[in-house]
């Protein structure tokens, strides 16, 4: 059947006298489709020969609406109702149904090589071999925006170490570094989304200097910003998922090497808008990356503390002591596997420790105490000494071991514990025998001392010792 506007064009062309060859030349069809246009048998079709509307009225809309809307496919739609129309005719109802106001957006304008989009989606589900328990993973996607070169991953979680990994692999996957990254407003890029001015999380843009990007937060609930990686993590939702739905995976390396298989052949794919395939357009911009950092990027951790009235901060259970100057202040933190460094509200290094490797360890340095608590603390070290030599030999020998080092103000707050064990009723036996017990062990937590001198009971205690036999009751087999 021809559309109307051809059969306007052929009644146009015979009341102007055309014959009927020529307009079947002129409109590459047929004589006899020409005669039966103007004779209108195609016009007097009875509604039965049509498709009936009643087909509309049987099927229930809302719902078919509202499983478009949750990502059901209309293919998948069309294949369950089984409407008599066609799968385009379907489409088109569903989309008159479905329509909804659209923002005008402009088209996006991508330059080879400098920006990366990035986000995150719910991932498969692993399952444990012995106990059978589902778990939920998550899916990292990177796409650059100009060849819609794609990367992805299935991790954990969505924490900081595991967010800066999986850029570490999705730059050695692209051969070098973008000189922007645009990400979604995920806690571990962002700490404080805002449309105008968002704040980014300190330890992210630390990773972005060493590595050489700068951070892009989208706006918040615009996902058009990123609308590469968000066409990219559908695609993949819609293919690989409903590919290996019917497979189990028991580790997250056997998930991730499985998607690899995938993605290899999804950026191999030749697309129809370009005629190629994302690898050979990825060629034109990868020589236009950066190169990527031969030094490791140390994992920093940022944190916010207040300065203590002792001249100390509390980070992760422990203490570090910070100039007298900064009491009642916040400072920032910045914390490696061997170092903890301090910062003041202008970024100024204010104290630098080594990390302790123990919970409940305090470090001082007598260079951030004022005059006087000098003073005071040389005398509450003295005065320890003296307490822990009444006690008696074993609690002297230990507390003089805490102080022999080159830093003894970072013991005295243990030493004054442990004397003030006798005071708070522990005996003086009790307090000697668990500062025998921490010498013996090498245990200096005073935690284990505290609970090794309630735990004493005052009674004798065996003696190992061989034992002793009458010789007349020897006897000893053989001859001699």
């Amino acid at each position: 059947m021809k559309s109307q506007a051809m059969v306007n064009q052929i009644k146009e062309l015979e009341s102007q006298g055309v014959s009927i060859r020529r307009i079947s030349e002129s409109l590459g069809i047929s004589r006899n489709t020409v005669r039966r246009y103007l004779r209108g048998e195609d016009c007097k079709k009875s509604a039965t020969e049509r498709p009936t509307l009643d087909w509309m009225e049987q099927l229930n809309w809302e719902l078919i609406l509202k499983e478009v809307n949750s990502g059901v496919t209309k293919k998948q739609l069309y294949k369950e109702h089984l409407p008599p129309v066609s799968y385009k005719r379907f489409c088109k109802v569903i989309a008159s149904k479905n329509m909804k106001p659209q923002k005008p957006a402009p088209r996006l304008a991508h330059v080879p090589g400098e920006k990366v989009y990035i986000d995150y989606c719910d991932g498969l589900k692993l399952t444990c071999p012995i106990t059978g328990k589902k778990t939920k993973t998550h899916f990292f996607c990177g796409v650059l925006p100009f060849s819609s070169y794609t990367f992805g991953c299935f991790t954990e979680n969505q924490k900081l170490p595991n967010f800066i990994r999986c850029h570490e692999k999705m730059w050695a996957y692209f051969g070098g570094v973008t000189p922007y990254a645009v990400i979604d407003n995920l806690k571990s890029g962002v700490k404080k989304a805002h449309l105008y001015d968002p704040e980014k999380n300190p330890t992210y843009c630390d990773y972005g200097n060493h590595t050489g990007f700068a951070v892009l937060p989208t706006r918040p609930y615009t996902p058009r910003d990123k609308a590469s990686v968000e066409t990219a993590v559908g695609v993949v939702q819609r293919t690989f998922y409903q590919e290996v739905r019917n497979e189990t995976f028991y580790s997250l390396a056997e998930l991730n090497v499985r998607f690899y298989e995938f993605l290899e052949n999804f950026n191999h794919q030749i697309m129809k808008d370009y005629g190629v395939s994302r690898w050979d357009r990825f060629q034109n911009e990868k020589n236009l990356l950066q190169s990527i950092s031969g030094d490791p990027y140390e994992f920093v951790e940022w944190k916010t503390s207040k300065v203590h009235p002792d001249c100390c901060i509390q980070v992760d259970k422990s203490f570090y002591s910070v100039p007298y100057k900064y009491c009642g202040q916040s400072v920032k933190v910045k914390l490696t596997d061997k170092l903890v460094e301090i910062y003041n509200a202008e970024t100024e290094k204010i104290a630098s420790h080594l990390r302790a490797k123990k919970h409940h360890s305090t470090l001082i340095e007598p260079s951030h105490l004022p005059p006087w608590a000098i003073q005071n603390s040389k005398f509450e070290v003295i005065k320890c000494k003296k307490i822990a030599e009444a006690i008696g030999p074993n609690t002297e020998a230990l507390v003089n071991e805490w102080f022999s080092g080159s830093r003894p103000l970072a013991y005295l707050r243990r030493a004054q514990g442990l004397c003030r064990l006798h005071k708070d009723g522990c005996s003086r036996e009790a307090v000697e025998y668990a500062s025998a017990q921490a010498i013996t062990f090498h245990k200096h937590q005073l935690s284990f001392i505290t609970s090794c001198a309630k735990a004493y009971v005052a009674r004798p205690r065996p003696v190992a010792k061989a034992p002793e036999r009458d010789p007349n009751t020897i006897h000893l087999h053989g001859g001699i």
